[in-house]
């Protein structure tokens, strides 16, 4: 069993001594004994005490002494250089004083076991030092752990600090001093208990509340309300008003109140859990592997854009959809749109995170290898906020391939990885365009930033993909403290080999995607119809091999067209994907040449030609030339009508006898034809004037009618 000197004991139920906290100062193998001092006496002088060695033993066997731990004061706790040389000038001195007789066994025993101590008598007679004063000084030597430390003065305690003083008569503090000799300062108001308490009412009901005032304000009310009389008759007098100044207010503010507890007070609760609690862990301390959690928040693009086919038209702000893994900050899906945050926009950012990147950003003029963002993964887990993730859809959507976790209303800091993310895209890539908004940063009278757009959303979201995948191969810090994967294979902490290095070791939550069931799923659907010149959409027409190879365009010429069930990738015009067989899986349709206009569009921009065609539609239903020609054509069935009122007493077989002699009479009547009445009384008249010949002349022949062999 081991009694180490100055081990520190919990001694109970002893029956030998009083319970409580000893220091073993030593034990004494000539008399056996073991000699203890009281922690738990706060006397200035405390004499040891001394037990045998066996009994002590015997406590300790039977647990009533247990080995425990004393806290030495704060002040002995301190560097040896950071000490004043003062302090250690008095120090070194008590210490010479006793170490003659410290390390006296003989002495400390006498000392522990006699009422009174000859020893220490002659000691102090030959030293010159009072006995009291060398009692105190081997009481503190014993109490503080048998050291030189443990004579160190404890000046750190000197003036009452933390301790709240009395005022009589007597202002406490520095007084009233003037700048100048011209002017008298008012007399110092003492705080007395009630003003304290004075203070405490007005601090709760203007300073302590949620939107409270300020503290000069409070200052004012608190005047107003406990000091109103004194103010009031001190000006009658024209004398200065004895009241609290606002310093001692603000000073007895911080005394009565902790930091904590106004902070606390003056906010909400949400508000202080968002913005002011202590930030003593982070997020992303209970996922450390890639696949653990992915979080998904969408925002608005601080630039305006404008429309890919008409430049002129400004088409606003598009919004971002964001996908990040918690663990590596890795951005494994984005999705830029015209739409505002929603369950049809966050699907294509999902889908755009769980499929390939290279043909997603192919579509943007970006060529890339799998490899350089190699994230085509479902995560366990997907964090979103209490928005358009929250209904149905989703919950039937995604419950088959991820857990759905929503954070709290107005806590953004419970996805904090890709709310910074957020920031970063706005920083590296989307500040430095033309139209920026600059996170809302506009000066008064500044040009207006819609002005200045010139980017379409094509283009604005190519520059987010390269800002994306350079994110990706940046340098975090924090990730090189988060995994030892990196060190051990002295890989850069960039988000890439974070997430590579895990995947080659399989340390992993992912699980791998099947495209078929992703565009199945997450792309929003949209019937299409099946026509003569291929699979017809929003004023689009695509076609594929399999339309081709089963003639489908000759079936719907010949039968009529119709629908299929179809998925749509906004994020361009160049492909659809098509179910042509209800229990067949969708197919990738290309867009034909028909439609080129539109190639390599956003499919915003088809909607944008659609509205623009029904614009002009309702701008000119129909022409001002067709309103006059329906009006004439009024006016002459009108005039006809009128005309064949007199012709109704004629029986149909009347109107229509010898109809080819009439066309006949009114062919001569209405055009110049010849007859050969007139052209013998033509020729009659003429022969008088023009010599006759034997000359004929030919006229031209009408084309023979072919008649059946058989019939008439």
């Amino acid at each position: 069993m081991e009694l180490p000197r100055n081990s520190v004991w919990r001694v109970s139920n002893s029956g030998l001594f009083e319970d409580g906290l000893y220091r073993l100062l030593d034990i004494i193998q000539g008399v056996e004994s073991v000699i203890l001092f009281s922690l738990e006496e706060t006397s200035t002088t405390v004499r040891p005490i001394a037990v045998t060695l066996e009994s002590f033993i015997e406590l300790v066997s039977s647990r009533k002494a247990i080995k425990t731990h004393y806290e030495l004061p704060t002040y002995l706790l301190v560097d040896e250089d950071k000490i004043p040389d003062e302090h250690i000038g008095r120090r070194d001195k008590n210490y010479d004083l006793i170490k003659g007789i410290v390390f006296d066994r003989a002495f400390i025993f006498d000392f522990a076991t006699k009422k009174r101590s000859t020893q220490l008598a002659e000691y102090a007679r030959k030293t010159g030092i009072d006995r009291k004063s060398l009692a105190r000084l081997l009481t503190l030597y014993w109490r503080n752990g048998q050291d030189k430390m443990a004579l160190l003065p404890a000046f750190s305690k000197s003036g009452g600090s933390g301790r709240d003083r009395t005022p009589t008569t007597k202002p406490l503090g520095a007084p009233k001093q003037p700048r100048t000799i011209a002017v008298d300062r008012a007399a110092k108001f003492i705080v007395s208990v009630d003003d304290k308490k004075k203070f405490k009412k007005a601090l709760k009901k203007y300073y302590l509340k949620e939107s409270g005032l300020t503290l000069v304000k409070t200052y004012n009310n608190l005047l107003k309300d406990s000091y109103s009389k004194e103010i009031i008759l001190a000006e009658a007098c024209g004398r200065p008003p004895f009241v609290p100044t606002k310093k001692q207010f603000s000073y007895w503010c911080a005394k009565l109140f902790s930091k904590e507890q106004i902070i606390k007070q003056r906010t909400s609760e949400n508000d202080y859990l968002r913005n002011k609690r202590g930030a003593l862990g982070s997020i992303s301390d209970r996922s450390h592997l890639p696949g653990v959690h992915f979080e998904i928040d969408a925002t608005v693009a601080d630039v305006h854009i404008v429309s890919e086919l008409v430049s002129q038209y400004v088409l606003g702000r598009p919004t971002i959809y964001i996908v990040v893994d918690r663990a590596s900050r890795m951005i494994v899906g984005v999705h830029v749109s015209l739409y505002h945050a929603s369950w049809r926009a966050a699907r294509q950012a999902l889908t755009n995170s769980f499929l390939p990147k290279s043909i997603f950003c192919k579509s943007f003029g970006i060529e890339i290898e799998d490899s350089e963002w190699p994230c085509a993964h479902i995560p366990k887990e997907l964090v979103c906020d209490n928005g358009e993730m929250i209904g149905l859809q989703p919950e039937k959507v995604l419950a088959p391939m991820t857990q759905l976790s929503f954070t709290p209303p107005y806590r953004p800091d419970c996805k904090g990885v890709v709310e910074k993310r957020f920031d970063i895209i706005n920083k590296e890539a989307i500040h430095e365009l033309l139209g920026t908004t600059r996170g809302g940063q506009i000066v008064r009278g500044n040009r207006d930033s819609r002005k200045d757009a010139v980017y379409t959303l094509k283009e604005v979201t190519a520059e987010i993909i390269k800002a994306v995948l350079e994110h990706n191969r940046s340098i975090f810090d924090d990730l090189a403290f988060t995994s030892s994967l990196l060190i051990e294979n002295d890989l850069s902490p960039t988000p890439l080999n974070y997430w590579q290095i895990h995947l080659a070791k399989h340390r992993h939550e992912l699980q791998s995607a099947n495209s078929d069931d992703v565009i199945a799923r997450l792309l929003p659907s949209a019937e299409v119809s099946m026509t003569r010149s291929g699979i017809y959409f929003n004023g689009m027409y695509y076609s594929c091999s399999e339309v081709e190879t089963l003639n489908l365009a000759s079936v719907a010429r010949s039968s009529g067209r119709w629908r299929l069930e179809a998925r749509i990738d906004e994020n361009t015009t160049n492909y659809i994907y098509v179910r042509l067989d209800k229990n067949g899986r969708f197919i990738r349709c290309d867009l034909l040449p028909r439609s080129r206009m539109l190639r390599d569009k956003s499919m915003f921009e088809s909607s944008f030609v659609q509205d623009w065609l029904d614009s002009k539609k309702e701008l000119r239903p129909i022409s001002t030339a067709s309103i006059g020609d329906h009006k004439h054509r009024k006016d002459v069935t009108r005039q006809a009508k009128c005309r064949s009122q007199n012709a109704e007493s004629l029986s149909f077989k009347d109107k229509t006898r010898n109809t080819r002699l009439r066309r006949k009479e009114e062919l001569e009547a209405t055009t110049n034809i010849i007859t050969p009445e007139s052209a013998a009384s033509i020729t009659n008249d003429a022969s008088d004037s023009f010599p006759s010949g034997d000359k004929v002349i030919p006229l031209p022949k009408g084309r023979k009618r072919k008649t059946n062999g058989g019939g008439i």
